[in-house]
Order: structure tokens, then C-alpha cells, then sequence
């Protein structure tokens, strides 16, 4: 049976139904055979598959280690720097396997993220390999995930191909309330206008409350480097209002400009 650790939803939890190696990166190590110990450093590998997005677009990328089905990746491990810098002749990287992040099984991915220096960004996924001698210890809610019985990747997303234009994916991921995402790029709704009228008939809270931490001392790393808000999907267009301004009241109200009298001191 197939184990899984920690539960979390991340902004990958809705994923366009695309090839797992995208045209740009595709992962080589690890790959199915690949049994790797916590707490060792490791060597990803891959390579440039010749096809559109070109590795010499993208100026960053990020690795993370995830479990889960595919449906519900969990990548909220980092694997090295987030967004370190990247280059097109680079074929591998090197980091350190945490022991703590999940326990033992063949459950486990790695999530590739390169973003592109025009705008747009993939996630390319790497078969599932064997972690032993790990730590950590494997919550109920996530087994349920991973019992889904998973054995390939989850699909990759593209919004490089699109001419950096967000996609499917995010627009589904922005969709997750922002406190339930994870991961160092999280989303936001696409902001919208005021109604033209108001019909509601007491206030109430569009998103729930998020819980904050008052740190004493110097706290870690932030873990969330990016927050991309959706584009909008609708044209706002003005116009000069044309109407007369009306007269001075003290012009035409005696009583009006008593009162006024009332207050100049």
C-alpha cells in the first residue's frame, strides 16, 4: 500500500489535463527505479525536450518535494532555494532529501516550477520514486489521498505557451481560499467592480479569517515569494459627467446661509 504524509491543498490542486513532462523541462532523475535516503543530498536531473517554451525563456525555478494523488499534490517542502536563478545550459541541481517531511513508501515526486522572464510559468512533475529511512510522520486525511492508489505523475501546467497569460490551472487554483494554498507562488481572484445595486440585507465576510503569528524573535524564511492575482476579464470604460453644477445654497436660501453664519467661528 502506498503511504503519504503531511496534509495540505495547494494552488496545483486543480491541474490542466496536459503531459506530465511539459515541452520544456522533462525530469530524467529520479525517475520509477529511484530509491533515495532522508536526509542525503541528491542530484535531479533533466533535460530540454526541443520544444516550445525554449529553457532559455526562464529566469528562475523552484523544486519541491510532493506526495499525494493527483488530484491533491503536496509540495510544500522546498528542495533548495526558491527561485533560484536558472540557465538554459544547466541539466541538474543538487539538494538535500529532509528527513522530518514525510515518512517511508514509494509515494513521492518532485514538482519542478520555472518561471519565465516574460511572464508565464510551468510545473513539471518527475515520476513517483522511494524515499527510505525518513522521519516524519503521515496524517490520516493525507493516506486518504494517496490511497487513490496513484502510481503516475500528476498532469503539468503551461502558461508560457500562452504567451504568459494565466491559464486554466491558476484560475481553478484561485478558487482555493488563500489560506488553504501552499507553496512559494499562491493566486488571487481576479478583483472585481461594485454591483450596480446593492441587494443584500446584512454584511457578512466574502472569505473566512486566517490565523497570524506575533513572532518575539527573528522568525523563518517566508514561504510565500509570489501571489499572482488573476487578470481581469471585463473592460472598465469612463465617462465625464456633463451635468450643471447645482448653485451655491447661499445664493438661494436664506435660512441655509444663517445656518452657515452659525458655524464660521
Amino acid at each position: 500500500m502506498r503511504t503519504a504524509t503531511l496534509l495540505s491543498a495547494i494552488a496545483g490542486a486543480f491541474l490542466l489535463q496536459i503531459p506530465a513532462s511539459l515541452a520544456d523541462v522533462e525530469i530524467t532523475t529520479p525517475d520509477a527505479k529511484t530509491k533515495w535516503v532522508g536526509g542525503s543530498t541528491v542530484e535531479m536531473k533533466w533535460r530540454d525536450d526541443k520544444k516550445e517554451p525554449k529553457l532559455d525563456q526562464f529566469g528562475a525555478f523552484s523544486v519541491y518535494l510532493c506526495w499525494g494523488s493527483n488530484n491533491v499534490p503536496m509540495c510544500e517542502t522546498p528542495l533548495g532555494s526558491v527561485g533560484a536563478k536558472f540557465s538554459s545550459s544547466m541539466v541538474s541541481t543538487k539538494f538535500q532529501i529532509p528527513a522530518a517531511a514525510g515518512g517511508n513508501g514509494d509515494v513521492y515526486f518532485i514538482k519542478m516550477e520555472t518561471v519565465a522572464t516574460t511572464g508565464g510559468f510551468t510545473w513539471n512533475y518527475s515520476p513517483r520514486f522511494t524515499l527510505s529511512k525518513m522521519t516524519g510522520t503521515f496524517s490520516s486525511a493525507a493516506q486518504l489521498e494517496q490511497d487513490k492508489g496513484d502510481t503516475s505523475p500528476p498532469a503539468g501546467t503551461d502558461t508560457v505557451a500562452t504567451g504568459g497569460s494565466v491559464s486554466g490551472d491558476a484560475a481553478e487554483s484561485a478558487k482555493i481560499p488563500y489560506t488553504l494554498q501552499t507553496g512559494a507562488t499562491r493566486y488571487a481572484p481576479m478583483q472585481t467592480q461594485p454591483a450596480k445595486s446593492i441587494t443584500a440585507k446584512k454584511a457578512s465576510r466574502q472569505y473566512p479569517t486566517s490565523a497570524y503569528t506575533v513572532y518575539k524573535t527573528r522568525g523563518p524564511d517566508p514561504n510565500v515569494r509570489t501571489t499572482i492575482t488573476l487578470p481581469w476579464d471585463y473592460v472598465v470604460t469612463t465617462a465625464i459627467n456633463t451635468a450643471a453644477p447645482a448653485p451655491d445654497p447661499q445664493d438661494d436660501d436664506e435660512d441655509m446661509r444663517k445656518f452657515m453664519m452659525r458655524w464660521r467661528d
